[in-house]
């Protein structure tokens, strides 16, 4: 019985849609304003904005190249031989290497760019894998620049490194300083500078290079990196498009539509169905919340006959029941044969009877306030309707019946009072025309009441007119 029917869900949001409609609206309007303003701004304006892009300004790679010419007579090479690109040469027949430093830059854009070379020879004696130096010796072997240079256009300085002599230069510090506690090296210390306007700006970009030099008595080893390539990175600013996520993509034209729909259909649903509730359906979920309330109080019992025997009193709400029931401690029933709820005391019997939806009064299967009750209402409903039609004075227009007010007055729910019909009922049914405190039957004729009670076959205008023979 306490179950929530579809009916009264739609009562409810109705009742929340009427007393919220203003905010509600709001809501919506302003939604379908930002999914519009999210729309337009993703989808047909972006607009831009700056980016800093970090791009390759300029790469620079530089190599050695060296060889030696043959000077002393010897049986396996000529003299005036040159010997090139080999990692050992012999000191005795080519002490003399001459070395190639070449040098290439790539960029967008270059103007006024040039390329200094500075070498330097370098003899040290260190210990512990090259952390500490004892002594160095350090000998500038060639400063150039190379002007005007473009981009993938090779520079070249070079200079001559006699083995021999950086040999002997080692051999006489050492015995100078009387020992030599670490190893001695040799090698050669190229700064290779790339100056001018390149991709727009004045850069300065520096590379070092080195090429190492081994004496092994006879012979001497070379060893360079070969070519080495480094890159110098360029923050630039971009204008770019917008771009925005899925969320905002997909969410603004959904926001968009959403906002336009509930708009729509709270401007349809006001005008077109109506929101505001009559007083019978505010009457109708009044019950409901009682009936939610007290439903630990109720309980569904089908009570005996004899207990409608005793006099009856009606409740006007089932709180007004529920209250008086645990005043005298007694409990309230609900009846499945009547839908009705009961408080039985020792002499009477306390009624109230639910009011049913227009909705629910054909359906006797369903909800509180529907079955027994509900078919009551709903031909009572139907008998005014016919009065109405008729012309008779006798019609309502609610949706409850009357005939909970005129029980509670004491009167027989088929009656109605005298000044409620017309000039020709009045005649019909016995009344005095001038008695408007009357109650008379709302139909004089052998027909049944629509309580099932035949009416009296003794003359209307004997003085009894509000009689009933046959009653259950």
């Amino acid at each position: 019985m306490s179950q929530t029917s579809p009916s009264e869900t739609r009562l409810r949001l109705r009742a929340v849609l009427n007393a919220q409609f203003t905010v509600i609206l709001a809501v919506c309007l302003v939604a379908a304003a930002v999914g519009g303003g999210l729309v337009y701004t993703t989808h047909v304006d972006p607009g831009t904005e700056t980016e800093t892009r970090t791009v390759p300004s300029l790469t620079v790679e530089t190599e050695y190249v060296h060889s030696a010419e043959v000077t002393e007579p010897n049986s396996v090479f000529d003299t005036g031989t040159v010997l090139d690109g080999r990692d050992t040469y012999f000191t005795r027949i080519a002490p003399v290497l001459d070395v190639g430093v070449q040098t290439s830059y790539a960029a967008d854009a270059a103007s006024d760019v040039d390329v200094s070379f500075e070498s330097v020879l370098v003899v040290q004696n260190v210990g512990g894998e090259g952390e500490t130096v004892y002594w160095d010796e350090r000998e500038t072997l060639m400063t150039e620049t190379v002007s005007g240079v473009e981009p993938e256009e090779p520079a070249t300085a070079s200079f001559a490194l006699n083995s021999s002599e950086v040999a002997a230069t080692a051999s006489e510090i050492e015995s100078d300083l009387g020992t030599s506690p670490g190893e001695t090296e040799t090698f050669v210390e190229t700064d290779v500078t790339v100056e001018g306007t390149i991709n727009g700006e004045a850069t300065s970009y520096t590379q070092p290079i080195e090429m190492t030099i081994e004496h092994g008595g006879d012979t001497y080893t070379v060893s360079e990196p070969g070519v080495q390539s480094n890159t110098r990175e360029q923050s630039e600013q971009v204008t770019v498009e917008r771009s925005y996520g899925p969320l905002r993509s997909v969410g603004g034209p959904l926001l968009f539509l959403a906002g336009l729909a509930g708009a729509g259909g709270l401007a349809y649903a006001r005008r077109e169905v109506g929101l505001a509730l009559t007083p019978a359906e505010r009457e109708y979920l009044s019950y409901r919340d009682d009936r939610a309330e007290f439903a630990e109080w109720i309980t569904s019992i089908r009570l005996p006959e004899p207990v409608h025997e005793r006099p009856e009193a009606e409740a006007s709400t089932l709180r007004d029941l529920v209250d008086f029931a645990i005043d005298n401690d007694t409990g309230v029933v609900e009846d499945p044969a009547t839908d009705a709820y009961h408080a039985v005391t020792d002499e009477f019997v306390y009624t109230y009877t639910p009011p049913a939806l227009a909705a629910e009064r054909g359906d006797t299967s369903g909800g509180a306030g529907g079955g027994a009750a509900a078919g009551a209402v709903g031909e009572t409903a139907g008998a005014a309707a016919s009065d109405e039609a008729t012309g008779g004075s006798a019609a309502i227009d609610d949706d409850v019946t009357l005939a909970g007010a005129w029980t509670r007055a004491g009167h027989d729910p088929g009656t109605v009072p005298g000044h409620r019909l017309s000039a020709s009922e009045r005649t019909e049914s016995g009344s005095p025309l001038d008695d408007g405190e009357a109650w008379v039957d709302t139909d004089v004729s052998s027909t049944p009441t629509p309580d099932g009670r035949e009416r009296d076959s003794r003359d209307p205008s004997a003085g009894d007119s509000g009689s009933f023979g046959g009653g259950d």
